[in-house]
């Protein structure tokens, strides 16, 4: 059985390189696909590992459309999984190891179309036992994707561009009947967002909170990418369809009140809107 893995670039900072350090080990192969326009210094330090194979085309094509080429050349080079990664994601040394023990140690695999962990911030379980769960949503960085049930279940949707990419897999996966398994006593550091301590018109500026705010262009995203899945998946599970609405719509309105560019962001929104109704997906 053999695995790769995927991280896609985006103006990257020095540190990234200590991020895909973390899991190099434990992949034989690291596809690494560069969105930054103008390219970065990082690619010479990254060959200087033979497990590495850089891409750059001097584009910004998203998510979905480099996941799907990582995909596909790991399905050429004889590959059976692929490790998809975010360039601010990585594992401490326990959770990693742990992680592809539990995953080597898992029985009938063939049914399975993805191995997932736990991103979020509380404090993973320290049970060194394996708790494997269904699952029935996972975050694109740290999921294992099953190569052999990508080709049967289908491509990572193109239009979203980036944004809800994961979920959208997600849901087809579960209609194609294959099983979403989590390890939810591994965790990923993965950042979502900034983390800011601010306060908010609601509370007449008088009360902080701490808020994960999004960019402008993010909410861009997130609420037209909200709309394309409520129209592609409306006659499916209205529960997990109204569970995507809220969670987009908690995203819009935390920036909003506690963002600083209120008036730029209700700027994207109406594009938002407007690019949806007139079909134009992919990127802004």
């Amino acid at each position: 059985m053999r695995i790769a893995a995927v991280v896609i670039l985006y103006h990257p900072e020095e540190k990234v390189l200590s991020n895909i350090n973390s899991y190099t080990n434990e992949v034989e192969k690291i596809y690494v696909f560069d969105n930054t326009e103008q390219g970065t210094n990082l690619k010479e330090q990254l060959l200087r590992n033979q497990k590495f194979a850089c891409y750059h085309d001097g584009e910004n094509k998203g998510i979905a459309k480099r996941l799907n080429a990582a995909a596909n050349q790991a399905i050429a080079d004889g590959f059976d999984w692929l490790l998809l990664m975010d360039q601010d994601s990585s594992f401490a040394e326990s959770m990693i190891r742990n992680y592809f023990l539990y995953f080597n140690e898992y029985k009938s695999k063939t049914d399975v179309a993805m191995f997932g962990v736990n991103f979020e911030q509380q404090t993973a379980s320290k049970s060194l036992s394996c708790n494997a769960v269904l699952s029935d949503e996972l975050i694109t960085s740290g999921t294992l994707l099953n190569l052999d049930l990508f080709q049967k279940i289908g491509d990572f949707d193109e239009k979203l561009f980036i944004d809800a990419v994961d979920h959208e897999y997600t849901i087809k996966t579960l209609f194609a009947g294959y099983k979403i398994i989590q390890f939810s006593n591994i965790k990923l550091t993965h950042q979502i967002g900034t983390l800011l301590k601010r306060a908010s018109i609601k509370t007449l500026f008088l009360v902080r909170k701490e808020k994960k705010i999004h960019s402008a262009l993010r909410c861009y995203y997130v609420y037209r990418n909200n709309l394309y899945m409520q129209k592609k998946y409306k006659n499916t599970n209205v529960v997990s369809m109204q569970k995507l609405n809220k969670i987009a719509m908690s995203i819009i309105n935390t920036s909003l009140f506690y963002g600083r560019n209120s008036l730029k962001l209700i700027y994207y929104i109406y594009h938002a809107k407007r690019d949806f109704r007139s079909n134009k997906m992919g990127k802004y």
